[in-house]
């Protein structure tokens, strides 16, 4: 297990670094994943260039920080409960987005089209909490 650190004065960069890798934010910026570290290394990576060009291009641009600390399992356990109440609470709001559609679906409230995006999105996340 790994715990990313990513802290930038522009909310969307970090927002996409996390987006790139499969983890369980349990507050702001402080994420733990079990991708490898290549993977981590990888989205850091390309945040770092496009930050980069950002500045080359603009001479100024959003400050970047981040640490990707490996986790032994002691130091996992101390923060399991976290990272279960994270999830416990992803998957409360992934249970009601569920109630939700099926009551739309059942009142016919909405396009199918849009009915079909929003089942996808829903199970989408669902099988990405599953991986949790």
């Amino acid at each position: 297990m790994l715990l990313v650190l990513v802290h930038s004065t522009d909310e969307r960069l970090a927002a996409r670094i996390l987006r790139d890798i499969r983890h369980v934010e349990v507050a702001p910026g402080v994420a733990i994943t079990w991708e490898p570290e290549e993977r981590v290394d990888r989205a850091l990576g390309a945040a770092k260039r496009e930050l980069i060009e950002r500045w080359e291009s603009k001479g100024t641009g959003p400050l970047l920080e981040y640490a990707v600390l490996r986790l032994t399992d002691d130091q996992y356990n101390a923060v399991r409960h976290m990272v279960r109440r994270a999830v416990d609470a992803r998957a409360s709001a992934l249970a009601g987005g569920l109630r939700r559609l099926a009551a739309d679906m059942r009142r016919g409230r909405g396009r199918v089209q849009e009915l079909k995006a929003r089942f996808r999105r829903l199970a989408s996340a669902v099988a990405e909490l599953n991986e949790a």
